[in-house]
């Protein structure tokens, strides 16, 4: 596991944490699922963050494939 990658302890104390401020149960069932959703939506941001963008860049206004 690279050292910057979130692991499970620290995503499930994020929860724990953030859970309450946006009036979110998590049952104890689900919690494993939580944690690893988002343990890999903390890999697509870092995918995302690292594609550079220059002062100029704007988004799309229309995706085309």
């Amino acid at each position: 596991m690279p050292a910057d990658e979130l692991t499970a302890e620290a995503a499930g104390a994020f929860i724990d944490a953030m859970a309450p401020v946006v009036g979110l149960t998590v049952a104890p069932d689900y919690r494993p699922g939580v944690i690893l959703n988002l343990q890999i939506a903390m890999r697509l941001v870092r995918v995302a963050e690292s594609v550079p963008l220059d002062d100029h860049d704007e988004p799309a206004a229309v995706f085309e494939a």
